[in-house]
């Protein structure tokens, strides 16, 4: 038998190390590494350096609402914009900074071409499954008059012999778009 010098529990363990484990997690020994005392321990620490939290109203950047954060307070504002809600900031919020990234022309190409086109092959207007053709076939040149929907049969037909077969389409396409 064996009695913890904590708690003065007498237990019938086999092993040094199940003795080990005991004395370390015993709810009486002082230097017990628990997670509720290295939370207090980290939150002393946070509280010296960020402050402590606090409430703050804010407002909503898309919809004007006002609503409270919590935040330490020598990080407020943590953010330049606020929203309310998930669906707040996917509505305008994501669609202004969508907006800004395709103003950048930082945006990927099939969301300018999915924004700007509808998304159907312009050839036979299969709408299944469509792939995004580059007109001059220069990847980084992402502009709305550079990108075309063709269906995968279509796409591949322009890029072999079959290329002219296509291009009246393309063209006649892009007549009609004014690009």
């Amino acid at each position: 038998m064996w009695k913890c010098k904590h708690c003065e529990k007498e237990f019938n363990f086999n092993t040094s190390s199940e003795k080990a484990n005991h004395s370390r997690w015993c709810k009486n020994n002082p230097k017990r590494n628990d997670t509720d005392n290295l939370k207090k321990a980290r939150n002393i620490v946070l509280n010296e350096q960020l402050g402590i939290l606090k409430d703050f109203n804010v407002k909503c950047y898309n919809c004007s609402k006002e609503f409270i954060v919590n935040e330490r307070e020598k990080q407020f504002p943590k953010k330049e914009k606020y929203f309310c809600s998930k669906s707040c900031a996917n509505s305008q919020g994501g669609q202004a900074n969508a907006n800004n990234l395709e103003d950048t022309g930082k945006m990927n190409y099939r969301s300018v071409a999915e924004r700007n086109h509808k998304k159907q092959c312009v050839v036979c207007g299969f709408t299944k499954i469509i792939e995004v053709h580059h007109i001059n076939e220069i990847h980084d040149d992402n502009r709305v008059e550079n990108l075309i929907f063709l269906c995968p049969n279509h796409h591949k037909m322009y890029h072999s012999k079959y290329k002219e077969e296509i291009i009246p389409y393309i063209e006649e396409y892009r007549k009609l778009r004014r690009f």
